[in-house]
């Protein structure tokens, strides 16, 4: 059964790719574009006798040509929000790009949506508006705050998965023998080494002023007291009592709840930067590390440095450091993915940069200001280059939770922090999708903290 898309000329490049992710890839269905001179998408399936049809709108690809990655593009805020009749959803749905007054009209055998489903999914996956906007934070990132989401208050909901729903929906109405492809939640836990000991490559200031902070911040003496034990270990080696290990505890939790854990590493080698870390993969206790993750079954990937985000040559040569680091250890993957460090990301260079270097998966893109559906969606999907006009073969995979955001750029409570990641895991459940979450191991310093964390990877697996 295939499904028969007639649309208008302009963007087909961009029609292909979105027709691809989200009739193909996420609702496993067959199609076909047809380009025909027409104001409106029409979806028809091939060899159906009845005549019926679905009509959306098209009004983000048919955008005069040179407002296409201009301000005027955007879509015009205060966003409305239609509700759509039963069956198809009891929903308010904000409309990004669209006409009518309603989601859904009409009966069988001629349907109509309101949404412009196709340019709205690829507005939200391709990140346009970050390439549109000149907005950046201290350290170069698009902030939540620029978003259309956040803006409009709907970053707490995966809107391409919401529109690709109430398409599915319509489509089944119309044609109830249609099988849409199944897709199961789970959790992605995954943790970026950007400090893997607190003893090392730190002077003598350094200790007194992390004792400093066990003491006036945190107010932990039994931390402090753990921390002094940890530096004399550390002169022979012994590594057991610094507070940054908790690699083992943070394994022992994910298997507890069926999860494999993601440990990205910095492959800097002597940067420059302040913000690159104070370890070499050559370290012998680094050494042993990737090999316990490995024998554990848990996967090793990239954390791209600091400078990398721009550049494709350091990207691949960061990266090619790792590969060659991780086989002198043994360690053998089928494919290799991680995440920028600091969040650093442009559109389209980063997705580019990895591409290039044969990463298989990025997964960067959620705020580090705000927690959330940066890319609209819980689901996998592949990255496109705006400027080439292309997929790349590159994956993206959903990103929403870091603990930093939470505790920090919000200044969450515990039980707040708690309800907020909750929210996020029921909407993924509702959707089928990937709730992932990123915890360094250097930030679980107290007993409370990692209790805390092992509660919340139990709750929301």
């Amino acid at each position: 059964m295939t499904l028969v898309v007639e649309a208008p000329p302009p963007h087909e490049p961009e029609r292909r790719y979105i027709l691809d992710v989200v009739l193909g890839d996420w609702l496993g269905l067959d199609w076909r574009l047809e380009i025909r001179e027409r104001r409106d998408v029409a979806i028809k399936l091939d060899g159906d006798a009845g005549g019926r049809r679905l009509a959306l709108p098209d009004t983000f690809f048919a955008a005069p040509e040179d407002t296409w990655l201009q301000p005027a593009s955007l879509p015009a805020t205060p966003l409305r929000r239609l509700l759509a009749p039963d069956p198809l959803t009891e929903e308010r749905l904000p409309l990004l790009f669209g006409t009518g007054d309603a989601l859904v009209s009409g009966e069988p055998p001629a349907l109509a949506l309101g949404v412009d489903v196709f340019g709205s999914c690829f507005f939200m996956l391709s990140r346009y508006e970050e390439r549109v906007l000149p907005a950046h934070d201290a350290y170069g990132r698009f902030p939540a705050a620029a978003s259309v989401a956040e803006r409009e208050g709907f970053l707490g909901v995966p809107l391409a998965d919401a529109y690709a729903d109430l398409l599915w929906a319509a489509l089944e109405r119309l044609w109830p023998r249609l099988e849409r492809r199944r897709r199961d939640y789970r959790v992605a836990v995954t943790h970026d080494v950007d400090d893997p000991l607190a003893s090392l490559g730190r002077g003598a200031l350094l200790r007194i002023r992390q004792l400093g902070a066990d003491a006036l911040r945190r107010r932990d003496p039994a931390l402090m007291a753990r921390r002094v034990r940890s530096w004399a270990g550390s002169a022979r080696g012994d590594h057991r009592h610094d507070p940054y290990n908790t690699f083992d505890f943070l394994m022992d939790v994910s298997e507890r709840n069926g999860l494999t854990s993601a440990f990205y590493f910095l492959a800097t080698g002597r940067s420059a930067s302040p913000h690159d870390p104070p370890y070499a993969l050559d370290d012998p206790w680094i050494r042993a590390l990737l090999r316990r993750i490995h024998e554990r079954g848990h996967e090793l990937g990239f954390h791209a440095g600091f400078e990398t985000y721009q550049d494709a040559d350091r990207t691949k040569d960061e990266f090619e450091r790792l590969r060659a680091a991780a086989d002198r250890e043994g360690v053998r993957q089928e494919a290799w993915g991680g995440r920028q460090h600091y969040l650093r990301w442009e559109n389209p260079a980063t997705w580019s940069n990895w591409d290039r270097a044969g990463l298989a998966y990025d997964t960067t893109l959620a705020f580090a200001d705000r927690i959330g559906f940066r890319a609209g969606t819980c689901h996998e999907y592949r990255a496109y280059h705006l400027l080439e006009r292309r997929p790349l073969r590159l994956r993206e995979r959903p990103f929403q939770v870091m603990d930093g955001t939470v505790f920090e750029y919000m200044g969450l409570a515990p039980e707040p922090a708690h309800e907020a990641i909750m929210a996020l895991a029921r909407e993924c459940r509702r959707y089928g999708g990937i709730l992932s979450l990123l915890w360094h191991n250097n930030v679980l310093l107290t007993g409370r903290s990692k209790r805390w964390y092992a509660e919340l990877v139990q709750a929301v697996a």
